[in-house]
């Protein structure tokens, strides 16, 4: 039997390697604490025990602090594991349907090293650009309602349904529209000046006008475009997409009556903004319109014209060119 000297260090040694066991096999990776002062029932001793039964322990508490840390840094450094359910690699995350993307929680949307897994998969929504051949998802538009995206949609998915039959400029002509124009533009504007005060606003079935793009003589049918009633303003305009949808004016265009056709106005001439028209002309552009593409477009499908035919929007607005959706 052992001197009991050595039993006291052989007893503290005993305590040590029973720290470690547990810290490194914990796997809650919390410090476990053991009591190592295993002398607490020895009997009188001389000075010189005493003074190596006060150091000794205190050896163990110093070791077992150290292997303790070691365990929650083995289980800190583990933690970035992928959520039940989910598979994933660091940089290439996965996909759940066109536009959304599944983002590992703690990581990027497009790749990088994640952080330490906090918890479920965040989905994030990628806009896509506006393909009428597709269905139509105007999402991801900085300040748009669901209900102001889901009324903006609606009003592309009906142009799309209803406009198409007007693609022959002859099948156009035959129900009353006329060009005001502005072929020379590159965009001629065919406006049925009947449909100008009916009372329909924002009917896909009764558009005002049909704007078709002229290219090498040839015309392509690629947008209605939406009128107010004569003396509208901008506080009239019904909110269709928020954001989405910006309605401008043409304050500075003239028309006349054509002396050949009743049923046509064409430009006369332009003015200042809000300036006066030359007698026997009027701005019938003044009413606040809407143009709605059924082709893409690089501003989106509720963009103006660019230059001249662009008009003028609400005072204290900025442009609109909606490139998240731009085509």
């Amino acid at each position: 039997m052992p001197p009991r000297g050595n039993r006291k260090i052989l007893t503290a040694c005993g305590a040590v390697a029973f720290t470690m066991l547990v810290a490194s096999c914990g796997g809650s990776g919390k410090p476990v604490s053991v009591n190592s002062d295993a002398t607490s029932t020895s009997t009188v001793a001389t000075q010189s025990e005493q003074s190596s039964k006060h150091s000794t322990p205190t050896t163990s508490r110093s070791s077992k602090t150290k292997h303790t840390s070691k365990a929650k840094t083995k289980a800190k450094g583990s933690s970035a594991v992928s959520p039940a359910g989910t598979s994933w690699s660091p940089g290439s995350p996965g996909t759940s349907g066109p536009g959304v993307v599944i983002v590992p929680a703690g990581g990027q949307p497009g790749g990088g090293s994640p952080a330490a897994n906090t918890g479920p998969p965040t989905t994030v929504y990628r806009p896509r650009p506006y393909d009428p051949s597709k269905p139509i998802d105007l999402g991801g538009y900085p300040g748009v309602t669901p209900a102001e995206q889901a009324r903006a949609e609606k009003l592309v998915r009906d142009t799309l349904r209803d406009l198409p039959k007007y693609a022959d400029v002859n099948v156009a002509y035959a129900d009353g529209y006329r060009s005001i124009g502005d072929a020379l533009t590159g965009d001629e504007h065919y406006v049925k000046w009947a449909y100008a005060n009916d009372g329909r606003i924002l009917d896909t079935k009764h558009p005002e006008s049909l704007v078709y793009e002229m290219r090498n003589g040839k015309k392509t049918l690629v947008a209605a475009m939406f009128s107010m009633p004569f003396g509208s303003r901008f506080t009239d305009v019904p909110d269709v997409g928020g954001p989405l949808t910006q309605w401008h004016v043409h304050n500075d265009l003239c028309l006349a009556d054509s002396p050949r056709d009743p049923l046509q106005k064409v430009l006369s001439g332009a003015t200042t903004i809000n300036g006066p028209c030359p007698p026997g002309s009027s701005k019938a552009g003044a009413a606040p319109m809407l143009h709605v593409w059924i082709v893409p477009n690089k501003c989106g499908p509720f963009a103006a014209l660019d230059g001249v035919g662009g008009g003028q929007i609400p005072p204290g607005q900025e442009r609109l060119c909606d490139t998240i959706h731009g085509g």
